[in-house]
């Protein structure tokens, strides 16, 4: 078709109106099923590099979202506030505005997520943690709190960028059902460990010589430092994007001005197609959709529970053991462990059961066999909960609690991943719309749950405190069972569920 190239591109019929029928518009491709330029083959160790840089990007932000957790005190005496409004400034508005309830989880993949499907995964992701970082210089230096709860809500609108596109960007190179399964749980992984190495850095800091503003100066100097390596090593992985700089690329070598790619031929977004795809439809899918309904509480709940910990466990080990601030923050070493044993048995699943699952429907994505791992997690997380609460009492030998959380955070890993992947697989491609809702709701309860925390372990006292999480998670527990039996037949009648399978 093209002299002197050896690109590829696929002539169509000229149906857009202003250009003459007469000539042919050609619409650029990728040069057959092994073209080196397309995500999908590039070779497996550059993949992995990719894949590593993607997933450390989100954990500094979310590292970021708890480290101030083990500043509180300082803040209270310097700032002369309540320990509720130090929880507001320092956590919560990182995740919600009140009382507009927008928030930087919120705001970030509602911005990010669009940005990144018009103008690629790259340029999100790399301008959206460099303002995160920046962001960071206003807390480190603020002299009034208020400055301190203004810059932590925009430094996590900004930081969210990384959680809302990458795991675009991961799926953009893994295209097998286990390799993309695989990749998502790393990097939802992030989610879980980041808040939980947030305050054991942040105590360790506060407490010694340099003081809580360096929380906020060594996140800077951590996130701008490894955006200079991401800005090196991180490549556009977005096809429509590759496409669309191929197509310019082509037209120019070949003086045909008519070679596009299929993302130019949509044109430009208007507002009412903006409002339509993100901002109504997430909404529409949360109102109407009971799986949609079931599968966002229960990991709402999950993220609520997480941020909850961070107020719980100082309660426990340094209140009522008497251990010291950094001492008792080490106590959420625990939660890290749990998320790396559910994280090694999500893996192991995917790499044996799930592969003979998919071998034997061919061709064929059933959503509920996603949920076996999700039932094992729902029974498993009342169970470390109550054994987490009455091993609570100094009487006891401090060995014996400290066990429970990580069965907690294993369970809560194995719940959360499940369902996201669940959400995926029923809504495809509607599934950006279903976790932007998702994520508005989950960070809701994450930013909310740690507000009341203070109060509910102080007068319920920790071990009952717990136990009402326990009989909360008992509720919940029946959700993936529920999908698991019923699933299929809802996805039949729902308008939304792109999956009928």
């Amino acid at each position: 078709m093209l002299e002197n190239s050896t690109e590829i591109v696929n002539a169509m019929p000229d149906t857009e109106p202003g250009l003459d029928p007469s000539q042919p518009t050609w619409v650029v491709d990728w040069d057959g099923p092994h073209d080196q330029e397309n995500p999908h083959n590039w070779s497996t160790k550059f993949k992995l590099l990719v894949s590593l840089v993607l997933v450390i990007l989100p954990l500094i932000v979310n590292i970021g979202s708890s480290i101030m957790g083990g500043s509180l005190a300082s803040l209270e005496k310097e700032f002369h506030i309540g320990s509720e409004v130090a929880i507001l400034t320092t956590t919560t508005m990182f995740l919600m505005a009140s009382p507009s309830l927008i928030n930087g989880f919120v705001t970030g993949p509602l911005i990010f997520g669009p940005l990144s499907e018009k103008y690629g995964r790259r340029w999100p992701i790399l301008s959206g943690v460099i303002l995160f970082a920046t962001f960071c210089i206003p807390v480190a230096v603020a002299e009034k709190y208020y400055t301190i709860l203004i810059s932590r809500f925009f430094s996590g609108a900004f930081g969210a960028s990384s959680m809302a596109v990458t795991g675009g960007a991961l799926t953009d190179m893994w295209n097998t059902a286990v390799s993309r399964g695989i990749s998502l749980d790393c990097f939802v992984a992030t989610a879980f460990v980041g808040p939980v190495i947030g305050p054991i850095v942040g105590n360790f800091i506060t407490q010694s010589h340099l003081g809580w503003r360096w929380t906020m100066w060594i996140t800077m100097i951590a996130a701008y430092s490894f955006s200079v390596v991401a800005w090196v090593i991180l490549p556009e992985t977005y096809a429509p994007t590759l496409l669309t700089a191929k197509a310019a690329r082509l037209r120019i070598q070949t003086k045909n001005w008519a070679l596009h790619s299929y993302a130019d031929e949509e044109g430009e977004t208007t507002f009412k197609t903006f409002a339509q795809v993100y901002l109504v439809r997430p909404w529409t899918l949360l109102a109407t959709e009971p799986i949609m309904m079931l599968v966002t509480l229960y990991m709402s709940f999950l993220y609520g529970l997480l941020f909850l910990f961070f107020e719980g466990f100082p309660v426990s080990f340094v209140e009522q053991r008497g251990w010291k601030p950094q001492i008792g923050s080490l106590s959420f070493l625990s939660l890290f462990v749990g998320i790396l044993l559910g994280l090694t048995g999500m893996v192991t699943w995917s790499l044996t059961i799930f592969v003979r699952q998919i071998s034997s429907n061919p061709g064929k994505v059933v959503p509920e066999l996603r949920l076996p791992p999700m039932m094992v997690g729902a029974v498993g997380l009342p169970i470390g909960l109550f054994w987490f609460a009455w091993t609570g009492n100094p009487s006891i030998h401090w060995s014996a609690e400290i066990v429970a959380p990580a069965l907690v955070s294993a369970s809560m890993f194995a719940i959360f991943i499940s369902g996201l992947k669940y959400i995926v697989d029923v809504y495809l491609i509607y599934a950006n719309s279903a976790i932007s809702a998702n994520t508005v709701v989950r960070s809701c309860f994450g930013a909310g749950f740690p507000l009341f925390a203070n109060a509910m372990y102080h007068r319920l006292g920790f071990s009952w405190a717990t136990s009402l999480l326990a009989f909360l998670a008992i509720a919940m527990a029946p959700v993936p069972v529920v999908l698991y039996l019923f699933g299929q037949r809802v996805r039949m009648w729902s308008r939304m569920a792109a999956n009928k399978t």
